[in-house]
């Protein structure tokens, strides 16, 4: 912790340089570590055991943890985080890496090359909230470790394995080798929502591109398609509102 009293007023302090770097990926992927914002952001972090290193804003509460904590004046903390208005505290987490292997029994979800990350943290939280197995990002997604991806998880990114740089052929052979089907959802599915959860097999589901939607070349590895009926007058979904209708309609094996 700083010393008693003392507020960190310097943007050019070097910890506050090597923490605001975080914001860049490149930096990111290189010292494996990533930036959390916000009270229950940083709640979930700290519980996970991952954070390193905390930036309070001068006068706010500091969580009872066994880390460094920095006191930081408004302007410095407005420096470090990506958000428009900051909400009082910045933590520097260790980035763990999620791997095939590490998913258990249930849904995978797979984001290929979705590219907002508003939207990967929206469905992140969703996966988390209906209890989904894993999520995967396939190389070429947005960086689920960008503060805003973070920012819209809201810490469910501490509560399940987040895998990232696998192509999409190597999470079809997981998903087979692991008695999954492979669905995608696509405006023009061959199957409605009831697909996803007819069989015994639990369900990979896969989600494309927000603009494009499933690449023809990843739609040729998936076993089958499935679509949402939507009202007439309505021309299509944000793929983070879409996600939550298929996954909560995969979970209801």
């Amino acid at each position: 912790m700083t010393a008693a009293g003392q507020v960190l007023t310097s943007t050019r302090n070097p910890r506050v340089q090597a923490a605001r770097g975080l914001r860049r990926a490149r930096e990111r992927r290189a010292q494996g570590r990533h930036l959390v914002e916000g009270p229950r952001a940083v709640a979930e972090a700290l519980a996970a055991g991952v954070v390193e290193e905390l930036f309070v804003l001068e006068g706010a509460p500091i969580p009872d943890a066994d880390v460094p904590v920095r006191r930081v004046a408004d302007h410095v903390l407005e420096h470090l985080a990506d958000a428009t208005t900051p909400q009082g505290i910045v933590a520097v987490a260790r980035t763990v890496p999620g791997y095939l292997d590490d998913i258990g029994e249930g849904v995978v979800v797979v984001l290929d090359r979705v590219a907002d990350p508003g939207n990967a943290g929206t469905i992140l939280r969703t996966a988390d909230a209906l209890g989904v197995a894993a999520v995967v990002l396939t190389s070429g997604s947005v960086d689920p470790f960008a503060p805003k991806t973070v920012r819209a998880a809201v810490g469910s990114t501490y509560h399940l394995p987040v895998v990232t740089d696998v192509t999409l052929a190597e999470v079809v052979a997981h998903a087979r080798a692991t008695q999954r089907r492979v669905v995608g959802l696509d405006a023009a599915g061959a199957e409605g929502l009831e697909a996803l959860s007819a069989g015994a097999a639990p369900v990979c589901l896969v989600l494309g591109n927000e603009a494009h939607g499933l690449d023809p070349d990843s739609a040729a590895l998936l076993d089958t398609t499935v679509a949402i009926a939507l009202h007439p007058r309505a021309e299509s979904l944000n793929v983070a509102a879409a996600a939550a209708i298929a996954i909560h309609a995969a979970t209801q094996r």
